[in-house]
Formats: structure tokens, sequence, C-alpha cells
């Protein structure tokens, strides 16, 4: 157990006091406190992707030519709102660091500051999405699929206001090691999405029979109820005052500039990483609705699992970023390597059920039995996929954590734009693969990702911390 130092201020957490204990202990507190924060933020991001999946899977079962659309639909949104996700990490970065120097109302501004912002982001990236259409046709995709799946997002833009509110809200509370909240909101919003999403879908209870529209309609209408409920548990939190919630957002720019510089960084790597996959969907897409829904229900397991893998890495972030806020460099090191490895271990255990039992994973998302047959053999890649890409990802958000922004960002873009793109093209289109070769294209990518990122950051770990400046 961590104490606070003698000559501590009364009050100081102590998880972020620089404590002098030996190797073993040090690698269990960070253990401890790694699974303290992430398993609620885990539970948080596996909701988001939760309710994906539901929705794959009751859509899937109602019709396959409507899964492609819906997952097509899909693209353009998640790249978008990844984006966002990623301009939007210096609020839980930036609280962190603010929480190590045990700064509460600095801690406060950086929500004030953000949450108009995140307004901005939400409004350009709903017009953006709304306008998916030419995406569609320059893809060359079918009349038929461009047509159903402009409709679906559409829809799917309403709520990405939203979304960027719950985000900042649940970055600011995780940054303050608050991460509950967040995942009881997303608890509740799984139990309304399922039964709301089979109403509307099939139908169901004297309601109008939507198809995948019901599915779409459903996600937009459980964003907003979960943005202006966490929304409104910020305002009315105990000790809202001590951070200075409710203390209006004049000179949100200027008082959001390091935020926003950090969040640039994070977002453009996001959104390239992606993008990309975007493109992937889309290739898929030109192979015909089977490889669509096949694809399309692949991703979903590996997006789902990949949620498992972000909460461990927002987790380490936070835990990278409080010993970057006290400048400890040796603690801010372990607490990486600590994130990292774990992430990778926990993944591979997570892909082995879907490696012996693909066929039946298959078997939950469709009855299409071409669909089942050609989802399985996918599947057996994920003991590949899932440590790597999951890996990455708890390496650059230790990265962000330590203040490093930019070289990360490059690494993505060698990865995923450079590598991955015309890998998964060659193997699909040249060698003749079909969608397994989007796979293979991906297994690439994320080997030379988390290799690249991880000599990044024992670089950047045996640097000196700079002193903190005002």
């Amino acid at each position: 157990m961590a104490i606070a130092p003698q000559g501590a201020p009364p009050g100081t957490p102590p998880d972020v006091s620089p404590v002098p204990l030996y190797p073993h202990n040090r690698v269990r507190r960070h253990l401890s406190e790694l699974f303290r924060l992430s398993v609620p933020v885990v539970i948080a991001r596996l909701g988001i992707l939760i309710m994906a999946v539901v929705d794959t899977i009751i859509v899937g079962n109602y019709d396959s030519a409507s899964l492609a659309y819906l997952n097509i639909a899909h693209a353009p949104f998640t790249s978008l709102m990844v984006t966002g996700i990623g301009l939007l990490t210096g609020v839980m970065i930036l609280t962190s660091h603010s929480v190590g120097r045990d700064n509460l109302r600095e801690a406060g501004q950086i929500w004030r500051a953000c949450f108009p912002y995140a307004l901005l982001i939400g409004v350009v990236f709903m017009i953006l999405t709304w306008q998916s259409n030419w995406l569609f046709i320059v893809s060359g995709l079918s009349d038929d699929i461009t047509f159903h799946s402009t409709r679906l997002a559409m829809i799917l833009s309403i709520g990405m206001p939203a979304a960027m509110i719950y985000i900042t809200c649940a970055f600011f509370l995780e940054g303050l090691q608050r991460p509950l909240p967040g995942m009881i909101m997303m608890i509740s919003a799984n139990v309304i999405n399922l039964a709301l999403d089979y109403t509307l879908v099939y139908g169901a209870f004297g309601f109008p029979e939507l198809g995948a529209e019901g599915a779409a309609w459903t996600s937009t209408v459980i964003r907003w109820f979960m943005a202006l409920c966490m929304l409104t548990y910020l305002l009315c939190m105990r000790g809202h005052a001590d951070y200075g919630i409710r203390d209006g957002f004049s000179n949100w720019w200027r008082h959001s500039r390091n935020a926003r510089h950090m969040g640039y960084a994070a977002g453009a790597s996001q959104g390239m990483e992606t993008g990309a996959f975007t493109a992937m969907q889309l290739f898929a897409g030109r192979l015909g609705v089977i490889a669509a829904a096949s694809y399309g229900i692949t991703m979903t397991m590996l997006a789902l699992m990949f949620m498992v893998a972000l909460g461990l890495a927002s987790a380490t972030s936070v835990r990278v970023g409080i010993a970057y806020g006290r400048r400890d460099r040796a603690d801010m090191a372990l607490a990486g390597w600590i994130g990292l490895l774990t992430t990778m271990a926990v993944m591979l255990v997570l892909s082995l059920p879907i490696y012996f039992f693909p066929g039946q994973v298959a078997q939950l998302f469709s009855q299409d039995t071409t669909v089942i047959a050609m989802t399985a053999g996918l599947l057996i890649l994920m003991p590949i996929i899932f440590p790597t890409d999951g890996g990455q990802n708890a390496a650059i958000s230790a990265l962000r954590g330590a203040g490093d922004k930019w070289v990360p960002t490059i690494l993505h873009l060698v990865s995923y734009l450079c590598i991955m793109i015309p890998a998964g093209y060659y193997l699909t289109f040249v060698r003749g693969m079909g969608v397994a070769g989007l796979f293979w294209g991906i297994v690439i990518a994320s080997l030379v990702a988390v290799s690249g990122l991880a000599i990044r950051f024992r670089i950047v770990s045996n640097r000196p911390i700079a002193a903190y400046q005002q």
C-alpha cells in the first residue's frame, strides 16, 4: 500500500505521492492501480462497442444486406468519432497532470475550456458525416449500397455532438481517477439499447418495422441520453466547487490551447488509423455484400476486444501522466511498461476462445452459412491481431501521458496509411486473397506499429523530465 511522504500537504492522494518503494512493491502498486482504474474504464469502453455488437447481431439476423449497409454507414461515422476522441485526449492527460500536482482548480479549468471545443468538433463532424454520400460513390460501391448506407449515415450523424459531450466528461472524470460514473452510465445505456434496438428493427410492441434504420436511430437516441446524463452528473457531483465546474466558459479558446495542441497529434494519429480501417471496410464493400458482412462481423469482434485494450491504455495514460506531473521519471517508465505488457497479455488471453471456436462466434451474428464460413476463416487470425493492435494502443497512450506528441503520430502514419492500406489492397486484389488479405494487412501494420512505439517509449522514458512551467 502506498503511503504519502512526510511533509506532504494534507489530503495528498497516496497514489500521486513520490513514494520510495522496493521494485517488487512498485510493480505491485502499478498493477493494482492499473486494474483499479482500468476495470471501470474497460466496462465503459466495452459498453460503446457492445451497443454496436447488439446492433450487428440484431440487424445481421434480420437481413445480411441490411448488415452490410449498416457496417458501411458506420465506417465514416466511426472514423470521425475516433478522430474526435483523439482531439479530446488532452482533457484526460492534462487533467491527470494536474492531479499529479494536486491542483484541482487547474483540472476543472481544463474541462471548462474543452467543453465548448468538444461541441465545435461535434457539429463539424456531424456535417461531414451527413455528407458521406460522395465517399461511397468514389469508393466504387454499388448504387444500392450507396443509397442505403448514405441514409443510415445521416441518421447516425445526428448523434455526433452528443458523442463528443460524453467523451469530454468521461475523459475528465478518468483523469481524476473517478471512472465509475462512466461505467454506470454505459451499463444503463446498454440495457436501454437492447430493448429499443429490438423494438425498432423488428417493429415489436406496435412500433413500425424500420430494419437497419431502427438500429441507427437507437444509437443516436442513446448517445444523446448518455451525454445529457453525464453532463448533469458532472455539474452536480460532490466537490464540483473545488474544481470550479460551474465557473463558466469565458476565454475557453485560449485556456484550451495546451489540450488542443496535445489533441491535434492524438486526433491526427487516431484519425489516420481509423481512416485506414475505413478504407479497408470500403475495399470489403467492393468484394460484395457477403464479404462486407463478414468483414464487418470480424471487425466488430476486433473492435469489441480493442475496447478492453483501450480501457487498459487509458489507465496507462493516466498512471504515466500522474508520474509525469510530479516529475518522477522512473515511476513513469515503470507505469508505461507495465501497461504495455499487461495489455498485450490480456489481449492474447481474450483471443483464445475466438481462435478455438470461430464458427460458434460467427453464428452469433448471422444465420447465412456463407457469411458464417467466411467469418470463421477470418477469426483464426485474432491471436496475432489482438495483442499487437492492443499493444500499440497502450504504447501510444503511454507516450501521450509522457507528453510525446508528434513522433507517435508519424509512426501511425507509416504503419496504417503507408503499410496497411497498400498491403491490404495488394493481398486482396492483386494476390487474390479476398477479404482475408485485408486482415493480413492489419497483421503487418500492427506488428510494425507496436514495435516502433515500444522503441519510442524506451527513448522517451530514459530522458530527464523538464520542470513544469505555469
